[in-house]
């Protein structure tokens, strides 16, 4: 008996062509009944193709023709996923072209047809065909390292791996087919060898696709994850915090920082339904859009600002005085001046109503005397900022400074 071991090339075949209808099969349904993404199909059809290849290598022997569109079904693999990872991808622009794959993938087949078509030797034909696929395994596996994703996901370097062991087989049988000689049978051995990659590269597609889905798939859920909470927090208009949201960053900051440090500011458009009334609500819109606009611009990163609700905002300036407090007032209105929406028939101008917090006071009730020094900034004729001080029930107002627009 003999010490070793010698695989069946018939039972291998069959044994790759199980498995992949296998794989395949399991794609198919997971794709005909579960959320898949562009590029599915074409992972399908690789392994499909795959597939249909290796039965016609069954027939090889007692009908040869098969055996040109088997060979060309067996080096079809890697270009076929990777056109499926170019549209699964598609943000991500690969450095070649999709046309340099389909002409790479000519080029090794009909490198093979030419030496089939001389009726050269098996050596040659087992060369040529490893050359080939050795260039496709290769090409892939470089290609798919310059994605930007590759980095970040474990299924793209899984899959480049998966191409490299691939193309190394494929080097090594073109090396032992050159160096065999016609009677040691290296042409079935080689064959076998394929033979064993094959069936591991059908296994492992499947875990692959559904792999890469799955990065997809938990990829999409965080990215809406994130819309929803910047839906939930940020003011969709003017891309300042809502209410809440204002309230929760400015509690924070106060935490970190001590009340009495902390100005407050609060401000609404003068007039603004009347800019509603008159120029309608799209106008009205544009109007806070911009006011919105002219507190990002004018703001510390430390500072926060908030829409209340209608046209009234709210700002807390931590490390701030009052009259510090002023002169943001002031910027805030000087970058007005340039964006006015109707500047004729409805200029934008804005009152303030400003106060410092007291040693442990929450943020709605220093809303609440900010609330009031507005107001009195209103009956003093508007466009202007107004300083309270003193409890709510008794407030005190101070400085009153005109902002220059009417």
């Amino acid at each position: 008996m003999s010490g070793s071991m010698t695989l069946h090339l018939p039972t291998l075949l069959v044994v790759a062509i199980v498995s992949l209808v296998a794989s395949a099969g399991v794609l198919t349904l997971f794709g005909a009944t579960q959320r898949t993404y562009r590029g599915f199909w074409g992972w399908v059809a690789a392994q499909w193709l795959l597939a249909i290849g290796c039965s016609l290598q069954l027939w090889r022997d007692s009908v040869p023709a098969v055996l040109p569109l088997a060979n060309l079904l067996m080096l079809q693999w890697p270009i076929v996923v990777l056109a499926g990872m170019r549209r699964f991808y598609a943000r991500g622009a690969l450095a070649l072209p999709p046309s340099v794959d389909w002409l790479l993938l000519a080029l090794a087949y009909f490198g093979w047809l030419a030496t089939w078509a001389a009726h050269g030797d098996v050596t040659a034909r087992i060369v040529a065909h490893s050359l080939g696929a050795l260039l496709l395994h290769g090409y892939a596996a470089v290609l798919l390292t310059r994605l930007a994703e590759f980095r970040g996901s474990s299924a793209l370097k899984v899959l480049v791996v998966l191409e490299s062991v691939g193309a190394l087989v494929h080097a090594t049988r073109a090396v032992l087919a050159w160096r065999g000689t016609p009677g040691d049978g290296v042409g079935t051995q080689t064959l076998l060898a394929g033979g064993l990659v094959i069936v591991a590269t059908s296994l492992v597609m499947v875990y692959l696709a559904l792999l890469l889905t799955n990065e997809r798939t938990e990829a999409n859920l965080r990215a809406m994850h994130r819309k929803l909470r910047y839906l939930a927090d940020i003011d969709v208009l003017t891309r300042v915090p809502n209410r809440r949201h204002f309230y929760e960053l400015a509690g924070r900051t106060i935490a970190a920082t001590e009340a009495s440090r902390c100005a407050l500011m609060m401000f609404d458009i003068d007039h603004f339904k009347r800019i509603n009334d008159l120029l309608g609500h799209a106008t009205g819109d544009e109007a806070l859009r911009q006011v919105a606009l002219c507190v990002r611009e004018s703001l510390r990163a430390q500072d926060v600002a908030g829409r209340l609700g209608g046209d009234e905002f709210a700002v807390l300036l931590p490390d701030t005085g009052v009259q510090d407090a002023m002169a943001v007032a002031a910027r805030i209105v000087a970058h007005l001046v340039d964006r006015q929406v109707a500047p004729d028939l409805a200029p934008l101008s804005l009152s303030f109503g400003v106060v410092q917090l007291n040693a442990g006071e929450a943020v709605p009730d220093a809303l609440r005397r900010a609330d009031q020094a507005l107001y009195e900034a209103k009956r003093q004729g508007r466009s202007r900022a107004v300083i309270a001080s003193g409890a709510e029930v008794e407030p005190v107002f101070g400085e009153s400074r005109s902002l220059g627009l009417t």
